[in-house]
């Protein structure tokens, strides 16, 4: 069953995306719709205006040449009225012809029906000769009656032509006008229903973007809460811890207000984990921080480190006596006996305590502090202790060189070496063992024994690891593109065995760096696979699953048992150094190493031999039938450039043999 509908957010998420996107869609046709009923509305104004001008014009050239017709008419008229007097007569022959260049720019323009225009031109000019006709009668002194009568009977239809032609145009205008408005009604009706719409979807969006808005405020807040806080215990980590005890040292320099830190280690943590499992041990790790913030005050800060280390900032203590107090209460609340797989477990702690600002001037010299009090406590063999300077050695302690090497790593000062394999048959480079090393800014090259338990129990290992398998597999993508297809082993910890997204991560490495996964095998010790048996198991099906090689490392020297290479086969064992390096001297270490040379025969298993001095040995490891070898007679571990060139040198010389 799903938690507080857990398993419907990936569909209301998707419908959410869905709505979204759709909203957005919409607005943005919406906007489309309006803009181009803008354009519209505009063109379409434009047009209506050129249209206009162009019927006023032509109006009005029609209207000019009806104004011009009645003024040749009247000047007829007067001129007939006064018998033809020879003012009259000028008058009517400067009128004579005015209509022409109206005419003219009708047909040049195309402004009217170029039948009705013809029929007027030639209306007019049969007037203006039969005028002239008239005026040369009038002259000789003959009778004009008829030519009178006649130019009536054609001024009249050439009028009314004139006149039809300009009603028309205005009619045809009118006609057009009355549809520009239908027009518009239609467009202005769209464009309100469509701002309507874009309104409604503008409000779709913006409630979307809220919702969107306030969904990466709680992921911002959730990262934020995961960034400072374990998710085991749900306590605050070393980041909070870190922040919050600068504030706390800022407080004390403003408002001189003491207070002290304690560290916690618990005792005996390995060995529940290790005899009862890892679950069992995350049990014990969550009842362990309940009891610690059970009886905190308000401004107490409890905080897990990792492991099984925990720390508390408590200002309600301002001095030893009363922090020494604090921690024999803590004490005593954690050796209360706690039910766990059916029993009950007795576990004890070493506290370790310092006092601001007596043991500390700033956040790193207490934690020093308190980190050295808290080893003497585990020296007397649990307890609490506060700091004392006569404890202090002067080295650098645990907590600092834990601190430089978080920061080692992020500032990549971790560098890998490469310890080749041949083929005991062949003699053929056939793989390499990544081995990582610290290139210490003060302290020069450290070799893993320095540092790699300390990562281990401050939970660093994790960040080792991941460092560690990110360079070996660029580095192998370099050699494939130089045409080594050589296989590298990496070793991993027990408690990426219990980590369910470890394959996960590990096929995510392999794919970031296009390097095949059958070139990749993971090494890891048999006391690490049965800590937790049932989950380790499953942890190393997936990876074979994704085509990951499996190797035993140091076999024959811990829980070794047959059930588990049948449970869990690997696809290699790895003979551990101690038998290897005296199997020519030693009887007992020869027979060991050829049972596991035959026992992985028989499972199908290859064989690795570590730890191969001399040139006796490679050979005896070769008569017993070993597949591989590994050691200082073969090559020290070298830098990936080294081994690199070794390569080209072996390659070199077995062509020339």
């Amino acid at each position: 069953m799903e938690l507080n509908g857990a398993g419907d957010r990936p569909a209301r998420l998707l419908e959410a995306k869905a709505t979204g996107r759709s909203a957005i869609a919409g607005t943005a046709l919406g906007i489309g719709i309006l803009a181009a009923a803008a354009v519209m509305a505009s063109s379409g104004t434009a047009d209506t205006t050129e249209e206009v001008r162009r019927v006023q014009t032509v109006t009005q050239t029609l209207n000019r040449i009806s104004v011009q017709i009645n003024a040749e008419d009247a000047a007829l008229r007067s001129y007939l009225t006064t018998g033809g007097t020879e003012y009259r007569r000028t008058e009517l022959l400067a009128k004579l012809g005015a209509a022409r260049a109206s005419l003219d720019w009708l047909q040049q323009n195309n402004a009217v029906d170029r039948a009705e225009l013809d029929a007027i031109r030639g209306g007019y000019e049969n007037y203006n000769r039969i005028v002239l006709d008239i005026v040369a009668h009038t002259e000789d002194g003959a009778d004009v009656a008829g030519y009178t009568e006649l130019a009536s009977m054609t001024f009249a239809p050439l009028r009314d032509n004139v006149l039809a032609i300009g009603d028309q145009h205005q009619q045809e205008l009118s006609e057009y006008l009355g549809e520009v408005n239908r027009r518009a009604d239609i467009l202005q009706a769209v464009a309100g229903a469509t701002i309507a719409v874009v309104l409604a979807l503008f409000a779709i969006c913006a409630r979307v973007l809220i919702r969107y808005q306030r969904r990466a405020e709680r992921q911002a807040a959730q990262r934020l809460h995961e960034a400072t806080h374990d998710s085991l215990t749900g306590l605050g980590n070393r980041a909070k811890l870190h922040h919050e005890l600068d504030a706390a040292v800022r407080r004390g320099r403003a408002a001189d207000a003491p207070f002290s830190l304690l560290l916690i280690d618990l005792d005996r943590f390995k060995e529940v984990n290790d005899t009862l499992g890892h679950h069992t041990g995350d049990k014990l790790l969550v009842e362990v921080a309940q009891r610690l913030t059970g009886g905190r005050r308000a401004d107490d800060l409890v905080v897990r480190l990792g492991g099984d280390e925990f720390a508390l900032i408590l200002p309600s203590a301002p001095d030893h006596t009363q922090a020494l107090e604090a921690g024999h209460r803590i004490l005593e609340s954690l050796r209360r006996p706690i039910a766990l797989s059916g029993l009950l477990v007795d576990i004890d702690a070493s506290i370790g305590v310092a006092a601001y600002p007596g043991d500390g001037s700033d956040a790193t010299e207490l934690l020093q502090h308190a980190d050295v009090a808290m080893y003497e406590a585990k020296r007397r063999h649990g307890g609490v202790c506060a700091y004392d300077p006569s404890l202090d050695t002067g080295d650098t302690s645990r907590l600092t060189l834990q601190s430089e090497l978080r920061q080692g790593i992020e500032r990549g000062e971790l560098v890998v070496f490469y310890q080749p394999k041949i083929d005991v048959a062949t003699r053929r480079p056939c793989g390499a063992e990544a081995l990582v090393r610290w290139q210490h800014p003060t302290r020069g090259l450290l070799g893993p024994d320095a540092f790699i338990p300390l990562a281990e129990e401050s939970g660093l290992i994790d960040m080792v690891t991941a460092d560690v398998l990110d360079q070996a597999l660029a580095q192998l993508g370099r050699w494939t593109e130089l045409g080594h297809q050589l296989p590298v082993s990496v070793n991993v910890p027990a408690r990426s065995l219990t980590d369910e997204a470890f394959p996960e991560t590990i096929v995510a490495a392999l794919a970031r760096h296009g390097v095949p996964p059958k070139l990749l095998t993971l090494e890891m010790t048999e006391s690490a696979v049965v800590t937790d048996m049932e989950r380790a198991g499953e942890v190393l099906r997936r990876l074979r699953e994704h085509g990951v090689h499996i190797s035993i490392d140091d076999f024959g020297t811990g829980y070794s048992s047959i059930a588990h290479l049948r449970d869990m086969p690997p696809h290699e064992l790895k003979i551990d150094r101690s038998f290897v390096m005296k199997m020519c001297e030693n009887s007992r270490d020869e027979t060991i190493v050829r049972a596991v040379v035959d026992l992985a025969k028989n499972l199908r298993l290859r064989v690795v031999a570590e730890g191969v001095e001399n040139e006796d040995a490679l050979r005896a490891l070769g008569d017993l039938g070993c597949d591989e070898a590994q050691g200082y007679h073969i090559s020290r571990p070298l830098p990936a450039a080294e081994l690199t060139a070794w390569l080209g040198r072996s390659e070199m010389a077995i062509t020339a043999g």
